[in-house]
């Protein structure tokens, strides 16, 4: 018998706070006197379950992150995650970040800000006085400093086609000293927003213009390399840019995600309830991981 994920239960009388960060509905809310947030999936995508499968996939990875279950409220479905932010404590967005080092940065601007620059946020997190993630013992002592975690992030992205690891999308935490955040927010993965046909076709099709294989190499981050830059960088590209500069925490990153075995990341999606998603899109977003961890493996710098 297979042990599915919960769908916790949110009490429909649980006072909430509407979060105003971010384009999709949320709310605070607290549970057993700790603040949790509350998520709501876009309808007619898959948002909540790839929140949840990478949530695991971090797991495996050995990454520091925000954890996700699956939860509903007055039949609303979503996911629920505790507070990466400890009391007394600040999460400060990467777009609050850069816009106090340059005074001419859109922190207000949501999409194609080509002032996230790589350049920019490894310069930003280079600074010795940003520590590791707060409570995460790193994999290996070649995981020096907050640059070689949010190299770990950038893996993740590239492996799961995270297309939105935008400047709201990662941060520092401030509680007496200052941490790098856990990686948090990957809604945007896995090719959840694609109907099932679509998915069918893209792992069918004989025309190698649409067929998966190429499907996997078209994700785009949302950091640029340069403010003149129209596009953004493709995941791959991005890794690879800060693996060039970080080989020995690009090595322990690739040889994590390599001994990662198929099995592990089958059972993540036995594991999730047949109510959150279709076998069509298991075998998609399988097949997804497979070919993304075989292109970041052949890159190895």
């Amino acid at each position: 018998m297979t042990d599915f994920y919960p769908i916790i239960p949110i009490p429909g009388d649980a006072p909430v706070q509407l979060e105003q960060q971010g384009t999709k509905t949320k709310y605070w809310l607290c549970l057993n006197e700790q603040q949790h947030l509350f998520k709501i999936g876009r309808e007619n995508t898959g948002e909540n379950w790839a929140e949840k499968v990478t949530c695991e996939l971090c797991v495996l990875l050995g990454l520091p992150h925000a954890h996700y279950e699956f939860a509903v409220r007055m039949d609303i479905k979503g996911v629920l995650t505790k507070t990466i932010v400890p009391t007394d404590g600040r999460l400060v967005m990467g777009n609050e970040l850069l816009a106090e080092i340059h005074s001419t940065y859109p922190a207000q601007k949501n999409y194609k800000v080509q002032d996230h620059t790589l350049g920019r946020i490894v310069a930003l997190l280079n600074n010795p006085e940003i520590l590791l993630p707060m409570d995460w013992q790193p994999p290996s002592d070649a995981i020096h400093n907050a640059v070689d975690v949010f190299l770990g992030y950038l893996l993740l992205d590239a492996w799961i086609a995270n297309q939105d690891r935008h400047h709201e999308n990662w941060g520092l935490i401030h509680h007496n000293e200052i941490y790098l955040a856990p990686t948090y927010d990957h809604a945007a993965s896995l090719g959840q927003n694609e109907s099932d046909a679509k998915r069918k076709e893209l792992l069918t099709t004989k025309d190698s213009g649409r067929h998966i294989t190429h499907y996997v190499k078209k994700a785009r981050s949302a950091v640029y390399l340069k403010k003149s830059e129209k596009k953004a960088l493709l995941t791959l590209c991005l890794f690879q840019l800060l693996a060039a500069k970080r080989p020995k925490a690009a090595k322990v990153w690739l040889q994590r995600l390599g001994d990662i075995s198929p099995e592990q990341c089958q059972n993540v999606f036995n594991r999730v309830p047949p109510s959150e998603i279709s076998e069509t899109a298991i075998e998609f977003a399988m097949k997804l991981l497979e070919l993304n961890k075989k292109r970041l493996l052949e890159v190895a710098p």
